[in-house]
């Protein structure tokens, strides 16, 4: 059995995720409250996983010295996706609290597929990023 992790640095994505996240509030709030414009959420919703999956990228460059070959890639991009899923559904669930009212079951299919489709196109972000960056750095090299 190998003692190297099948998903590695997958710490290192939710720690810069949550970073993501909470940069995109600040970021937000801050244009509210200075310029008085309320900026849509959901443009800044790729942001978060792709600075996640860039830092990782370039991480595993500066770490492994190589870029990470495609099954594993594709591989760490889906349990990358499915953790940033864990913590969407966290975050949505304190968001519907936080609003008060019931949960309909129309409201929850929304959210379910919202949530889905979501989850999907973080694959490809997090592929794409993770790969990309760490080509980046084992060019500078």
């Amino acid at each position: 059995m190998s003692t190297t992790p099948r998903t590695p640095y997958l710490g290192t994505y939710m720690i810069w995720l949550l970073v993501g996240v909470i940069g995109c509030i600040v970021v937000l709030n801050v244009l509210s409250l200075i310029f008085g414009v309320a900026v849509g959420g959901g443009a800044m919703a790729a942001i978060p996983p792709m600075l996640a999956a860039m830092k990782v990228g370039e991480k595993w460059a500066r770490e492994r010295g190589v870029v990470p070959p495609s099954d594993q890639a594709w591989r760490w991009s889906i349990v990358a996706a499915i953790a940033a899923l864990a913590f969407e559904i966290l975050a949505t669930l304190l968001y519907l609290a936080s609003m008060g009212g019931p949960v309909t079951w129309s409201l929850a299919a929304i959210l379910a597929m919202g949530l889905a489709l979501f989850t999907v196109v973080v694959i490809f972000i997090n592929r794409y990023f993770l790969v990309l960056y760490a080509k980046r750095v084992l060019k500078v090299k």
